[in-house]
């Protein structure tokens, strides 16, 4: 299906803040909605944002599934919501995928920002809905991005225009294989992508530029989810790869001390011959960039490069 670029934001607009996946604290969910307010936007908190609820006395989950997939319908259905950006990750999205109206969100397409567990629902809305959703920082995290990384956010969000290169720190990037490649952006945290696999709601990365990242995980258990990914055929017809890290990634007794996020990324990604970057700065990072997930890029991977050619939204 052709993808649709939602309507970009202009400040007295109203923003929508929902809970798909874990419990957010009151104190940094205010501080988030503080952020948008001193843009200049109003804010509405979902209704069930605060809740809590889980299994076996656990409260891992933002309240019940039904009540976090209501107010996500809720909110595309409604005219008066601009935008949505998710209160936080962790876990349960993947809960609610068949909870959600894909139609409506297709034909009520609006900016929706989320990353980590949120890839789950980027994954429902390429697949049945159709739009460009956004793969960048959520509501508790933005008291505490640097004024260029607010600045980029807001640009993504803002601007009508092509975006064009993204501002990177090309030091701090490395290429694995070398060329060029032009494809729409997708994917997301790796683990959730590997969950997919089987599911409907699967990505279809045949001429995509693959975006990969995760946080907390064993060198070992990327490489499962990697290999899951591989076998499945999903990364066969892929034009390229852009990797950021494996943040904050755990050392078990099956990481001898030589085996890294690096040494993995650069063996799995060499295989694969496709023009692949690694180090790239968003996902679980403390600034990462804002990406439009759909929106077509061109990689550079010899200039460790990635280019925005169309704007992600429309006036």
């Amino acid at each position: 299906m052709p993808i649709i670029r939602p309507k970009a934001l202009t400040p007295g607009d109203r923003i929508g803040i929902v809970s798909p996946s874990s419990p957010v604290s009151l104190e940094d969910l205010e501080k988030g909605v503080k952020c948008f307010q001193d843009r200049g936007y109003h804010v509405e908190i979902a209704p069930h944002a605060m809740n809590q609820a889980g299994v076996a006395g656990q409260t891992y989950l933002a309240g019940d599934d039904a009540g976090r997939a209501e107010d996500i319908n809720r909110f595309f259905a409604r005219d008066d919501i601009d935008a949505i950006i998710c209160a936080r990750g962790g876990y349960g999205a993947i809960r609610l995928v068949d909870r959600l109206n894909w139609e409506v969100m297709r034909s009520h397409p609006k900016i929706f920002v989320g990353y980590s567990d949120i890839t789950t629902i980027h994954l429902g809305i390429a697949r049945h809905s159709g739009f460009v959703s956004f793969h960048g920082p959520m509501t508790a995290a933005h008291p505490n991005l640097s004024d260029p990384t607010k600045a980029q956010f807001w640009q993504m969000l803002e601007s009508i225009e092509p975006v064009g290169e993204l501002p990177t720190d090309t030091s701090a990037i490395t290429t694995v294989v070398g060329g060029a490649a032009v494809g729409d952006l997708s994917g997301g945290c790796l683990c959730l992508l590997a969950c997919s696999c089987g599911s409907k709601h699967a990505p279809n990365f045949d001429g995509k530029i693959v975006l990969i990242e995760d946080v907390g995980d064993a060198v070992y258990r990327a490489d499962r989810n990697l290999w899951q990914l591989r076998n499945a055929g999903l990364f066969e017809n892929a034009a390229g790869f852009v990797v950021g890290s494996l943040t904050n990634w755990r050392k078990f007794e099956a990481d001898p001390p030589l085996n890294t996020p690096e040494m993995l990324f650069e063996e799995f990604f060499g295989s694969l011959g496709k023009p692949t970057v690694t180090g790239f700065p968003f996902g679980h990072e403390p600034n990462p960039l804002t990406l439009p997930l759909g929106v077509t890029a061109h990689l550079d991977a010899d200039a460790k490069t990635l280019t925005l050619l169309d704007p992600a939204v429309h006036p």
